[in-house]
């Protein structure tokens, strides 16, 4: 009798492969839906998902896939993924149309022995991703899609191309791009010919992208934040350094410098600081990346070189929260599109929400930090562009964001009129005011002090 169960178990497994099934459901959170054929459904635990279905989620949502090959997929908030193939006889091919993706791939994927052909294919519009290693995490906003490896190796490059492309196709593509390792990120920008060159990631955001498997939320600083409270690090070392084991430091060590792959023959281990040289950049090592946009935040010029993990330091463009998603500093925010809006107040005490032009990737070009731009807006009236890029204000262009882009009705306690009669500023708050964009973000602006 125990046999035939064993049997009869095994017998469904099988079925479900030969059926098209390729994934199935072990950790749900929130409404997600699998659309095939024209049909939606909502999933649940213990469902299959077919090979071509397209897995949405709605927001603070989540789901775990275990495909056939015992590999692991965590889809993100918001996010809209299709696993456009995955068989048994090729590398396997996912489309990430929106949001983000945490996978985790089993060694011996497919039984493929060779170590310099892809695994999986991770495609967006802009980019792909060709897995030769085991833990990644990739997001996209549609236009920017941005990498972080945890482990393994993992090889990124530009996609130009739409529709269908062979794997065959696809693994030239990426054996064009970049190769990055462990720590490291990379960013296609839809506005550049080439993805930044690997940089390592702020090695605090980096540890807590990677123990957030699950996508949870929380945007609180974390609690190695020395902007809410007094350092507890002896004299000499610093946060970064002390929070670490020294397995990670050797991590960090190791991924100075590349020069196996072509578009990163240039680098060197004086690149810390990062350069701009033609189509290629190299963002400063110990950047922070906004996740949902791309947006690569580098420590501002203060920041100080620490050669044991070969980053820079510093904490005045921005935290961590305890998610690992970055936290930008009071009064700045960045949408999902990638917009930097910055409150300014100005001497009369009006606050508008400006755009700003994001900064360099680049230590030694980004002179003036998030911290204080709102600051030298509302003293100097220039451009944050040209502040932020080149040091040489110019005069700033009518942007106000307020009257741009803002929903009127998510003025809390102002109306419309109020604010267009004084000039699309707001000047009849006392500490604080939400405003709603039609940009997805809510930006929470606070009166300096």
């Amino acid at each position: 009798m125990r046999l035939k169960f064993l049997v009869v178990i095994t017998c469904a497994l099988s079925f479900s492969a030969f059926a098209g099934n390729v994934a199935v459901v072990k950790l749900i959170r929130g409404e997600v839906d699998s659309i095939n054929g024209g049909k939606t459904s909502r999933l649940k635990v213990e469902d299959w998902v077919s090979d071509g279905a397209v897995v949405k989620t709605a927001e603070k949502s989540f789901v775990k896939l275990v495909f056939i090959d015992k590999s692991q997929m965590n889809i993100g908030p918001s996010s809209e993924m299709k696993i456009e193939k995955f068989d048994d006889k090729d590398s396997g091919v996912i489309d990430l149309v929106k949001g983000k993706i945490r996978s985790q791939v089993t060694k011996d994927y497919l039984q493929i022995q060779d170590k310099d052909k892809s695994k999986l294919f991770i495609k967006t519009k802009t980019a792909v991703l060709g897995v030769r290693g085991t833990d990644f995490m990739v997001s996209t906003n549609g236009e920017n899609t941005a990498t972080v490896l945890f482990e393994g190796e993992v090889v990124f490059n530009k996609l130009d191309q739409t529709g269908n492309i062979s794997t065959a196709n696809l693994e030239q593509i990426v054996d064009q791009g970049v190769r990055i390792l462990p720590g490291e990120f990379s960013v296609v920008e839809l506005t550049r010919p080439e993805p930044t060159l690997p940089a390592v990631l702020n090695v605090q955001q980096r540890e807590k992208l990677e123990n957030n498997v699950n996508f949870e939320s929380d945007r609180s600083p974390s609690s190695t934040s020395t902007s809410e409270k007094g350092s507890i690090v002896p004299p000499g070392l610093n946060g970064a350094v002390v929070s670490n084991s020294s397995e990670t430091i050797k991590t960090e060590i190791a991924q100075a410098v590349k020069t196996d792959s072509p578009a990163a023959a240039s680098v060197t281990k004086g690149d810390a600081a990062g350069f701009v040289s033609g189509n290629q950049m190299k963002p400063a090592n110990g950047s922070f990346i906004h996740v949902d946009s791309g947006v690569i935040i580098p420590p501002d010029s203060t920041g100080v070189l620490d050669k044991n993990t070969n980053t820079y330091i510093s904490s005045k463009n921005g935290t961590v929260g305890s998610d690992g998603n970055y936290v930008p500093p009071k009064n700045v925010e960045i949408t999902s599109g990638g917009k930097i809006l910055v409150s300014v107040t100005d001497s009369a005490g009006v606050v508008k929400v400006q755009e700003v032009a994001k900064p360099v990737a680049v230590v030694t070009a980004n002179p003036v930090n998030l911290t204080n731009v709102g600051t030298e807006i509302a003293q100097s009236g220039t451009s944050a562009a040209a502040a932020a890029n080149s040091g040489a204000p110019t005069r700033a262009p009518s942007n106000d964001i307020l009257n741009k882009n803002f929903v009127p009705s998510g003025l809390s306690d102002i109306s419309n009129n109020q604010r267009n009669a004084v000039g699309g500023g707001i000047s009849t708050i006392n500490d604080a005011v939400i405003i709603k964009t039609h940009t997805d973000t809510t930006i929470n602006v606070s009166k300096e002090p």
